[in-house]
Order: structure tokens, then C-alpha cells, then sequence
């Protein structure tokens, strides 16, 4: 999303800036809800429409290194 160009890099500025453990990444190629894989349920067409046109939908590559990352984080600190 271009409104939120830029926010991963001034959240890590401001975590690191306030000590706090973090993980942030922008993922810039791909879109919101890139985690989603519907893959064999029944989607309303205009779903699959903006996940092919606006590049809205699940990212297997962004998704599998998101995934670790967040299970990562967690394990470290939950």
C-alpha cells in the first residue's frame, strides 16, 4: 500500500530507539493479505479478481519466510 510506504522503517527506528526486541520486515512486493491461501475453498470471483489484478493475495515465498519469522519471535518471547 502506498500509504504505508515507509512505516516499517520508521517503526524500527522507533523500537530500536525505545530498546525494544523486534522483528520488522516490509514485504514491498507483495500485497495485503499475502498470508491467505485459499487454494481449493469456494471464493467470491471478485477475490481471486483482486488477488490476480492487485496483487492482493497469498505469496508463498512471503508468506513461508513471514511465517518463520513470526514463529521465531514468538518462541524467543512468549
Amino acid at each position: 500500500m502506498t500509504a504505508l510506504r515507509g512505516a516499517a522503517e520508521r517503526l524500527e527506528r522507533a523500537l530500536t530507539n525505545a530498546g525494544i526486541d523486534h522483528d520488522v520486515k516490509e514485504y514491498p512486493d507483495v500485497g495485503h493479505a499475502f498470508l491467505n491461501n485459499h487454494d481449493g475453498e469456494d471464493i467470491p470471483f471478485l477475490f481471486v479478481l483482486m488477488s490476480k489484478i492487485g496483487r492482493m493475495g497469498y505469496n508463498e515465498a512471503a508468506a513461508r519466510d513471514a511465517r518463520g519469522r513470526i514463529v521465531a519471535f514468538f518462541s524467543k518471547h512468549l
